[in-house]
């Protein structure tokens, strides 16, 4: 999964980036190109969106998925907010078309992370099973201390 988010989101910076730099022309020939790019990018941009929910799900306890998704939906709001006001201030100062090149850069970041979670995810996942397993099994000691008492008590 973190191979499909990382490469995802970095494959998502190439349509993008010829949309952003392409040379538009008045007898509507750029539309149906712009109109593929736009396609593309929406159709690559799509992953990382419930792969990213389905990884935090996997490396967190239950007891802290609340807080974690909460945490998650915090800065992906966060962005959504912040994002276009820091390209508009950017825009001001150096131009549309370099802003939005620059816009670029967050996404090859985010996807390099998103890949570098390869090295760490299974192990995560690995580790929180194991840590579901024994607070399982020390539960199940619990209740068989309970009922070996009860059956004891005359």
């Amino acid at each position: 999964p973190a191979l499909l988010m990382g490469s995802s989101i970095i494959l998502t910076t190439i349509p993008m980036y010829a949309m952003i730099n392409m040379k538009y022309d008045r007898d509507g020939g750029s539309i149906a190109t712009a109109s593929a790019l736009t396609f593309l990018a929406g159709l690559l941009s799509i992953f990382p969106i419930p792969i990213e929910r389905a990884i935090l799900t996997n490396v967190t306890l239950p007891e802290t998925r609340g807080r974690a998704n909460s945490f998650l939906s915090i800065i992906d709001d966060l962005g959504k907010g912040l994002g276009p006001f820091l390209l508009s201030r950017i825009i001001s100062s150096l131009g549309r078309k370099t802003a939005f090149n620059l816009s670029l850069i967050g996404w090859l970041v985010g996807g390099s992370i998103s890949l570098g979670m390869i090295c760490t995810v299974k192990k995560d996942e690995a580790n929180i099973q194991t840590k579901i397993r024994d607070k399982i099994s020390r539960r199940q000691a619990e209740l068989n201390v309970v009922d070996v008492e009860e059956a004891s008590d005359p």
